[in-house]
């Protein structure tokens, strides 16, 4: 994390939430804060806190491989049936679930993915925006 965040607390908090993220085998904040060291509460204001003073897509294009020969771009529907009164849930596919879409770019490196950059968008936000999918996996690659 050191190589990804310039400020040493902000990479140790970062490796914090990375380990407790992979023991979450989720990206719910609540489940990260659960597997985090104290109490869940604790953890959940420190993941909040961390989110205010660091960007972490910025940290993500950090591992963007520029001579590599090309990007792995993945749309992937996250259903969110529950979220009635989000804003930034829509639609899926099918007409009726809801959810929204994360679209993750990846750089190959030594037969590997690595995740190097991620948007999201749904089909409300694109109705909000007057704009569509192609928009938003183009702002992907200008991010």
């Amino acid at each position: 994390m050191a190589d990804l965040f310039d400020e040493p607390a902000i990479a140790e908090r970062a490796s914090e939430i990375g380990a407790a993220i992979l023991e979450a085998r989720s990206l719910r904040l609540t489940d990260i804060a659960a597997e985090m060291e104290e109490e869940s509460d604790a953890g959940y204001k420190r993941i909040q806190r961390f989110l205010k003073a660091a960007d972490p897509r910025l940290a993500l294009w950090r591992l963007f491989q520029e001579d590599a020969e090309f990007v792995i771009g993945d749309p992937t529907e996250i259903e969110r049936p529950q979220a009635w009164r989000t804003a930034y849930v829509g639609k899926l596919k099918d007409g009726k679930t809801r959810g929204f879409w994360a679209l993750i770019l990846a750089t190959p490196y030594r037969g590997r993915a690595i995740p190097c950059g991620v948007i999201t968008y749904s089909s409300k936000t694109i109705a909000q925006n007057a704009d569509s999918r192609n928009l938003n996996h183009f702002r992907a690659f200008v991010y």
